[in-house]
């Protein structure tokens, strides 16, 4: 499977001002690129794309002064994978936009250039491209070709890297092949998983011995005020014409960095105990524009941005590490029927079980269970009818009726004094 890792280049760093030279020129030529390919378009009105055009451009562009800065590699990259793959997915979308259908919420534009000034573009190379410093393969010494960069990372045998700016720093990803990890997995063991918005994840199993956990998320609730406030202020006394400044920028980056931090932790902590526990499959409940339809309370700043497919994404690769198999799954009326009466996940005339208040359900039978691990549960009989989960749904007991709660990331405590 392929990894990556993310070192990132800050302007204190010796190597800064050469990435973004390169950064520059790359962007250069990805907007002469664009240029030819518009005319092409404009003028003979057919789909441009094959190794044919990838030629032309190379040609075209070789007298310019972007293409000799930069390795004949790089160049072809920018050209292959920015120009031409890009006009070609636009194509697609444009011929594949239908509005009744929900695949697009709006009709693609074709590709617009790159600001000549602030704009920068991202920077490829593959293995070929890439020089192993001291001739060792595995030292974690990443040399570009035709320059002085040299950067150390923690990958070995790197397959490909991407170099991209985030607001005031360069990122330098390096992919590299990570094996699967073979472990001990009973077949017989699910668990499931309900994505909420109070508790962010709501982890029940089959297992008799597994006791239930919801991970919460008020340490990432808690990030959005300061960022908001310290926004709105910087906001207010840019100068007039500017839509945002580096500060701005600067604020927005280090707020998705804390949520990348915390869905990695998240995530991280829910693959161990898969592990620990031997459990073989997970499956995953999810709704379609969930966030598109939400209604938001009068003051919307306090809306807190949380990507569930991103989470999903984490889990899934980090499963597949361990040979757990994921699956995916709409989580329609999993919220409204019983667990505990063993009532078929469907829509119902009438429903056997009532959601009360504060996250609790009442089944017909006056047992109160939570309402996340409720819809959890039935996540699993849903994917699996003939689970494990009828024959010892009189012991619910087992199953923790309260969950154990978990905090994935705690809040430093400030020393006073």
């Amino acid at each position: 499977m392929i990894v990556v890792e993310r070192p990132y280049i800050y302007r204190q760093h010796q190597f800064y001002k050469q990435l973004d030279d390169l950064s520059f020129l790359s962007r250069t030529l990805y907007n002469y690129g664009k240029y030819y390919m518009k005319n092409h378009f404009f003028n003979s009105g057919s789909k441009v794309c094959g190794t044919r055009i990838i030629k032309q451009l190379s040609a075209l562009l070789k007298p310019t002064d972007c293409s000799q800065s930069l390795a004949a590699k790089i160049s072809n990259q920018v050209l292959n994978q920015f120009v031409v793959i890009y006009w070609d997915d636009c194509n697609k979308s444009i011929r594949g936009y239908d509005p009744p259908l929900p695949r697009f919420s709006f009709l693609s534009s074709i590709p617009q250039y790159k600001h000549k000034i602030w704009e920068r573009k991202f920077l490829i190379q593959d293995n070929q491209s890439i020089e192993k410093k001291g001739g060792d393969k595995n030292n974690g010494l990443l040399h570009f070709s035709q320059s002085d960069i040299i950067i150390s990372t923690k990958s070995q045998n790197v397959i490909k890297v991407r170099i991209g700016l985030e607001t005031a720093l360069y990122f330098v990803e390096a992919a590299h092949q990570k094996l699967v990890t073979l472990v001990d997995l009973n077949y017989h063991l699910i668990a499931g998983i309900d994505l909420g918005f109070d508790r962010f994840v709501a982890l029940p199993s089959n297992k008799p011995t597994f006791t239930p956990t919801t991970y919460h998320k008020k340490h990432l609730k808690s990030i959005n005020p300061c960022c908001h406030q310290r926004r709105a202020f910087l906001l207010s006394k840019r100068d007039q014409g500017k839509s945002t400044t580096r500060q701005i920028q600067q604020i927005t980056f280090n707020r998705n960095k804390r949520l990348e931090n915390y869905l990695h932790q998240t995530s991280s902590l829910i693959v161990k105990r898969l592990v620990a526990e031997k459990i073989i499959q997970l499956i995953i409940g999810t709704n379609v524009r969930e966030k598109q339809n939400i209604k938001l309370q009068k003051k919307p700043h306090k809306f807190v941005k949380v990507p569930p497919d991103q989470l999903i994404k984490y889990i899934t690769y980090k499963t597949e590490l361990f040979g757990i198999k994921v699956i995916v799954t709409q989580a329609f009326y999993t919220n409204k029927c019983s667990f505990l009466n063993l009532e078929p996940v469907g829509k119902q005339e009438s429903y056997q079980g009532k959601r009360g208040k504060r996250g609790w359900f009442r089944s017909f039978k006056e047992s109160w269970i939570n309402a996340d691990v409720n819809a959890a549960l039935n996540m699993i009989i849903k994917v699996n009818v003939s689970s494990p989960l009828e024959e010892c749904h009189n012991r619910i007991y087992v199953f923790a009726i309260s969950p154990v709660r978990v905090e994935p990331v705690q809040k430093e405590t400030q020393k006073v004094g």
